[in-house]
């Protein structure tokens, strides 16, 4: 798979807990045989999502993810399943071997840029440290009140104002032009008349993955220009909207604290860190979105928004709330006093009094009515409803509908409106958005309970494993799990049927999530005292509507003797199965 030996493969399988590794997550508890916590791929309150050490796999009841460790790695880490192999490997101290030419290839090809990433890093630094114009820049970086420590522990650095100077550092290390632009530190002449440096004369802001790689830059002029802030284009090894700047360091700080800062700017971020407020991430030259937001999910519940007090920065600040509240946070909103950004304030008050006004950030809703009734006209019912029609809509974006009504009451007593008709504007509000974004709806086949324990007692029980090769064809006709007692059939039939096994076979994920689903449930097997039972309770139940069928024919033609003996023959077949029910 994906280039890897497959013996390699259970290798590190069987030396991986995957206990061990959702634990290093998710806080865990113990549940009878398995263990569960809040699943860090949705948003929820009561625990959903169960770890089975026996199985070696997890399942969430809330989301419907599932599947093994590498699966686990893969969705969380957002890995390549190659990834997740190498990283569970070096977990448990095991060498990859050499992979396929095409996937040895790819997995070159992002170390090569991962590669550049950290040779540009030095010659950045080295611009700053010993250049006359790196000392430009660690001058504004004093000013800025940034301490060397914090200089060179954030790995800041300084490019020169030269059309090549980062091409030629890179031509005399050995590395081509192409692969240079391909990493996004160049550009193309037009005419094709080679290259020349996307970042000239600014100060070079490190951007590092979730796991403190370097996968991109954020550029800083100095002197007269546009624009601003420069920053990497998107590259096979980053994609901005996923990246926030500063989350590597700041995510065990968010763990410990309770809730993440989040902040519009590098600077902002640098000055908070310097401060002692390691909880501070922002948006890498974007918008905040779904995936940031599902990042800091992972993390905490909590998020306290502090952007620029601009007109920009509330904006910004709006359009965050929205998303936020989407995903279930408890939103607060800092704006500070006059009219000064983090980086300013913290210079200028400390770090101290940040932390302050910090845990007193009022809830997103003070922030809303406030920004809101600079609209609009509270003294005109045109007005009123306005600031109204402004407001709710964000309320209909969270999810919990006792937390949404909540909110009500402060809105009505600034308006000066009736609770009632405030409740009924926000049902409105909720109602259009439900309609707005309601998909028709997939008819798919329930899982019959008999599907469900006969694969569990075949997977639980190795003598029940013969009943395979008695499964017909028909047997499986509208059954819902049918690829997947399929797969259990061919590799029964090779002598190497196991949960392992499926997990590897399964195609598409959904087959992977049915089984997890189906293993990992916490309720006791069911009545049944075999996987014979099952097939029979599944054969009665398809012969039953069988023979439904055939009692429809006869009342169309009762004269019809080969149809009466063959209904008579099914009758006694599904006598002979006893009183067996298949619950659905």
């Amino acid at each position: 798979m994906a280039g890897i030996p497959q013996d390699f493969i259970e290798l590190v399988r069987s030396s991986t807990d995957v206990v061990s590794v959702v634990s290093a997550y998710v806080p865990l508890k113990a549940s009878g045989k398995s263990f569960k916590g809040l699943c860090p791929f949705h948003n929820e309150k009561t625990p959903s999502f169960h770890v089975n050490p026996e199985r070696q796999i997890f399942h969430c009841f809330g989301c419907n993810e599932g599947g093994d460790a590498f699966k686990f790695l893969m969705l969380y880490d957002k890995l390549s399943f190659v990834e997740a192999v190498e990283q569970l490997a070096g977990r448990a101290g095991l060498q990859v071997p050499k992979t396929s030419e095409k996937a040895r290839r790819e997995n070159q090809d992002r170390n090569s840029l991962l590669e550049i990433h950290v040779e540009a890093q030095k010659y950045f630094q080295t611009q700053l440290r010993d250049t006359q114009g790196g000392a430009k820049v660690m001058a504004y970086l004093r000013k800025r009140g940034l301490l060397d420590d914090i200089i060179k522990d954030y790995g800041l650095g300084s490019v020169p104002d030269q059309w090549s100077g980062l091409l030629d550092h890179m031509k005399r290390r050995g590395i081509r032009p192409e692969h240079v632009e391909r990493a996004g530190f160049a550009i193309p002449r037009k005419g094709g008349g080679g290259f020349y440096d996307r970042f000239r004369g600014r100060l070079m802001i490190p951007i590092a993955s979730e796991v403190g790689k370097i996968v991109a830059y954020g550029g800083r002029i100095l002197q007269e220009g546009e624009p601003k802030y420069l920053n990497s284009p998107e590259t096979p090894v980053y994609n901005k909207s996923n990246v926030l700047y500063g989350f590597h360091r700041a995510k065990d700080a968010i763990r410990k604290e309770g809730f993440a800062i989040l902040m519009e700017g590098y600077m902002d971020c640098l000055q908070a860190y310097q401060a002692g407020v390691r909880q501070a991430v922002a948006c890498c030259g974007t918008s905040l979105t779904a995936a940031h937001a599902r990042l800091l999910r992972r993390h905490t519940e909590k998020v306290v928004v502090n952007f620029d007090p601009d007109d920009a920065g509330m904006r910004a600040a709006r359009r965050s709330i929205d998303l936020l509240l989407e995903e279930s946070f408890d939103v607060r909103v800092l704006v500070l006093p006059d009219g000064q950004d983090p980086d300013d304030f913290i210079r200028a008050q400390g770090g101290e009094r940040y932390r302050e006004l910090v845990s007193e950030a009022p809830s997103f809703i003070t922030f809303l009515i406030e920004d809101a009734s600079k609209r609009y006209d509270m003294g005109v019912p045109r007005g009123k409803a306005a600031f109204l029609n402004d407001v709710l809509p964000v309320l209909g974006k969270i999810p919990n509908r006792v937390e949404r009504i909540g909110y009500v009451g402060p809105l009505a007593e600034y308006a000066g409106i009736a609770d009632g008709t405030v409740l009924d504007e926000l049902k409105r509000h909720v109602e259009t958005r439900a309609h707005r974004f309601k998909l028709p709806a997939v008819e798919a086949p329930a899982v019959k309970l008999a599907e469900r324990e006969l694969i569990r007692w075949i997977l639980s029980s190795p003598n029940d494993s013969a009943i395979l090769d008695e499964i017909e064809e028909e047997d499986l006709e509208g059954l819902r799990t049918a690829p997947i007692l399929r797969a259990m059939k061919e590799e029964n039939s090779l002598g190497t049927l196991s949960t392992e096994k499926l997990l590897d076979r399964l195609s598409p994920d959904a087959l992977t999530t049915e089984l997890t689903r189906i293993l990992s449930e916490p309720c006791p097997l069911g009545p049944r005292q075999s996987a014979r039972d099952c097939l029979n309770g599944l054969r009665k139940e398809r012969w039953q509507r069988q023979l439904s069928r055939l009692r429809a024919k006869q009342a169309e033609d009762a004269d019809d003797n080969h149809l009466l003996a063959e209904i008579i023959s099914l009758a006694r077949r599904i006598e002979t199965l006893g009183r067996l029910e298949t619950r659905a």
